[in-house]
């Protein structure tokens, strides 16, 4: 599976080189692979036995383990696998892609795969989600680095052995990463780097400060930092700009909801995607507008730069 999703990206594969651990995880391949997609496909998940753990191994491997309430990492351990082969966990002796090489195009799945080779539970499909930038942080706090979430040179070096062709990644931004288009406008992704560097401060009533904001005092301080005045409460703000239908939102548009009154109440800075950045109640935070909550919630959106 690693194989195929690798030529379809046209990634130049090395050498498989051998590997041994105390699970088996993404990456690895063999024979002892394939007898596991073989009882995963004799308990009736939808898995070939190809001898690839790649993604439809991974899934299928949840599915298992959410089934029979072990932790669904998608990673055999020693309990999965005695739950699955009845017998106890052997060594593992199969091999694994060594790190492919890194183009402009396959950044983060070579993140997702060194990740997953170091036995963290991530998807191995090039979106940059939330499941990735979780891996990371602990990558990062296992290794003695920034725990940021953001693939800077140090966390990229350490993860892989080489160097990125371009800027950091992170969740959203100009990157184009976790299915948000490509920014174009150098507003809209200072705006967005901005706001990504306060994900995780609390949410404090009438905050204004990195030290805790609540909603306006978020979008207010961000667009300060990117140069770009607004009024401080959320109905204020929703009084400057011009309006934007939600089929043409764009990066870094404000998006208004009606949360607990008639009328605005609530702000957030839209990221793409259907998702928006924001400070509630469980700080700040991306969300989706799509949610039954927000979607139902949804009032309209400005655009200011």
């Amino acid at each position: 599976m690693v194989k195929k999703i690798a030529a379809l990206l046209g990634l130049c594969l090395l050498t498989s080189v051998p590997f041994v651990g105390a699970t088996f995880h993404p990456g690895d391949k063999g024979s002892q692979i394939a007898a596991i997609q073989q009882a995963l496909a004799n308990h009736g998940y939808d898995v070939s036995a190809d001898g690839a753990y790649g993604a439809a191994t991974q899934e299928a491997v949840r599915q298992f383990q959410a089934d029979y309430g072990l932790e669904s990492d998608g990673i055999v351990g020693a309990a999965t696998y005695e739950a699955l082969m009845g017998d106890t966990m052997p060594e593992n002796t199969s091999t694994t892609d060594s790190q492919p090489a890194v183009t402009a195009d396959n950044e983060i799945r070579v993140v997702q795969q060194a990740l997953a080779n170091d036995g963290y539970n991530v998807d191995i499909d090039g979106v940059f989600g939330v499941g990735t930038e979780q891996a990371i942080r602990q990558f990062q706090a296992d290794h003695g680095l920034e725990t940021d979430g953001i693939v800077g040179q140090a966390t990229f070096a350490a993860l892989t052995g080489q160097s990125l062709l371009n800027g950091p990644i992170r969740r959203f931004g100009n990157g184009g990463y976790n299915g948000v288009a490509r920014v174009d406008s150098p507003a809209a992704s200072a705006i967005l780097s901005i706001a990504n560097r306060y994900i995780g401060v609390p949410y404090v009533f009438g905050g204004s400060t990195p030290s805790g904001f609540d909603c306006s005092g978020f979008t207010r301080y961000v667009y300060s930092e990117a140069g770009i005045d607004l009024p401080r409460d959320a109905e204020s703000q929703y009084g400057v700009g011009y309006s934007v239908s939600m089929a043409n939102l764009r990066p870094g548009d404000l998006v208004f909801f009606s949360t607990y009154d008639s009328g605005i109440s609530h702000v957030g800075i839209y990221v793409g995607n259907h998702q928006f950045i924001n400070a509630s109640s469980d700080g700040v935070s991306i969300a989706d507008m799509d949610s039954s909550y927000w979607s139902a919630r949804y009032i309209g959106a400005k655009r200011v730069m």
